[in-house]
């Protein structure tokens, strides 16, 4: 479990995936003042090598756990769309990745996107579930709050 208040940034830090895997980080993040939020989905394999990286800015006033799973959402699709069938999933949003690997508890604001995020996992070969700290995900982390500022999508 990961205590964001009692642990230092430098304390938890990004590890790679088992060889032949790739580690999907994403990130949510909201901008109220315009009514919009942003995602943005860094994909990496066993050495650390960028495989894939998406920023997008939606046109929706979404809360902070939707535009997280939203982010899941991209993320799954982008490393479907590169090809990559054995994806560990990682995001530092609790109840999204509780949702994914629990299945049965699961806000109701989520919960038709948690359904087709699992629906579209099941045509992986192979899929994991993590739940990180932010000191971890920081690359995905950065990049949602650059999404504010984006007219496209980036990729």
């Amino acid at each position: 479990m990961c205590a964001e208040n009692t642990i230092t940034p430098e304390a938890v830090i990004w590890t790679p995936p088992k060889q032949g895997w790739y580690k999907v980080n994403t990130d949510g993040a909201t901008f109220d003042d315009i009514k919009c939020c942003g995602v943005e989905v860094v994909i990496r394999n066993e050495r650390g090598e960028l495989m894939g990286a998406l920023s997008k800015k939606f046109g929706l006033p979404l809360g902070g756990l939707e535009a997280e799973a939203k982010a899941v959402e991209e993320g799954v699709a982008l490393a479907w769309d590169l090809g990559l069938k054995d994806v560990i999933i990682e995001s530092d949003a609790l109840l999204v990745t509780n949702s994914l690997e629990k299945q049965s508890v699961m806000p109701s604001s989520i919960r038709k996107v948690v359904e087709g995020i699992l629906e579209r996992l099941r045509k992986f070969n192979t899929w994991d579930v993590n739940h990180t700290c932010r000191s971890s995900n920081i690359a995905a982390h950065i990049m949602a709050k650059q999404a504010k500022f984006l007219n496209v999508c980036n990729i």
